[in-house]
Order: C-alpha cells, then structure tokens, then sequence
C-alpha cells in the first residue's frame, strides 16, 4: 500500500511540475522551485506587507547601507505567481540606490518573467507595490 500511495504522490508531483513549466514557462517555473529570496529577514532597515486584491499577502524586507539595497528577501502568502514576482522585484531591488528600487514596478517584473497567465498579472504589480511601499517607508524615517 505505501508504495502504491508513494508512486502516486511522485506521479501527481511531476504532473504539476510539467503542467508548471508549459503553462507557466521556463524562467518562472525556474524561480519557483529554486527560490533565493523567499525568506523571513531579522531587523530590516524597512519592510512593507501589503495585500493583493486577491487576498495574496506580499511582504518584503530591506537591509540598506550607505542608501543602497544591500538585501531584499520576501515572503508571501500567495501563490506560485506571488512566490515568482517577489523573487524578481527582491531580484532586481539588491545592488541598487533606494531611489532606484523604488523605480521597479509591476511591467519590469512581467518582462523578467517572459509574462504571467492574465488572471496573475496582479501578482507581479503587487510585488514591485510592496517593494516601493518598503523604499517609502525608509525614505520616510529617513527624513523624520
């Protein structure tokens, strides 16, 4: 019976890592199953968690040096499309000035992605939101 039960279970991964890669393509089913950023980050500079009209929640957090993104790591609440747009605005907020991260939005993060099922889109917007949501928060105590 276990091994009836495990072949099952190993056939139903595989299903939904195949049916992942072709309906979703390569560069998101990639950030999917290997994922860099998706992590809880202890004292941040700033953070921001803000939630998707979907009922997604979307944290990130950001350690900033010298005004610069030293890290952003992220966690979601969300789906497959959540978990893959925070990874990509985490992506592309590390290396850059704070004023430049709070410059990606939703577009750049579709574009990395090669694009997400319409019905998704939303969770690449939420994600670059998030991310700017964290930089305004910085700038913001910066300035206070």
């Amino acid at each position: 019976m276990s091994n009836t039960l495990d072949s099952f279970l190993d056939d139903l991964q595989n299903r939904v890592f195949e049916d992942t890669l072709e309906n979703m393509g390569e560069e998101v089913y990639k950030r999917w199953r290997n994922p860099v950023h998706l992590k809880r980050m202890d004292s941040p500079s700033s953070w921001a968690a803000l939630q998707g009209s979907c009922g997604d929640t979307l944290t990130v957090y950001l350690e900033i040096k010298d005004d610069m993104v030293k890290k952003a790591l992220f966690e979601t609440t969300g789906c497959g499309s959540s978990q893959v747009s925070g990874e990509v605005a985490c992506e592309y907020a590390e290396g850059k000035t704070v004023e430049e991260a709070g410059l990606i939005d939703g577009k750049d993060v579709l574009e990395a992605l090669g694009g997400l099922p319409e019905e998704n889109e939303h969770c690449a917007y939420l994600a670059a939101e998030t991310l700017r949501e964290a930089v305004r928060k910085y700038l913001e105590g910066k300035n206070a």
